[in-house]
């Protein structure tokens, strides 16, 4: 349940940056192209999660 959680956020806290970052500009990193990446990993851990979660299930 923990991995879901923590992929749940990631993806809440990516698509939040995506959507209102689109015209901030940094130095280091575009803080738009950071946000999808963090809403791409978030999705994929509670993903991996859940198929962790029905595998167990499954013995």
């Amino acid at each position: 349940m923990k991995g879901i959680a923590v992929g749940i956020v990631l993806a809440i806290v990516g698509l939040i940056l995506w959507l209102t970052t689109k015209e901030v500009e940094t130095s280091v990193v575009s803080l738009h192209k950071a946000g999808l990446v963090l809403a791409i990993v978030g999705g994929a851990e509670a993903l991996f999660a859940l198929l962790g979660l029905g595998k167990k299930a499954n013995k």
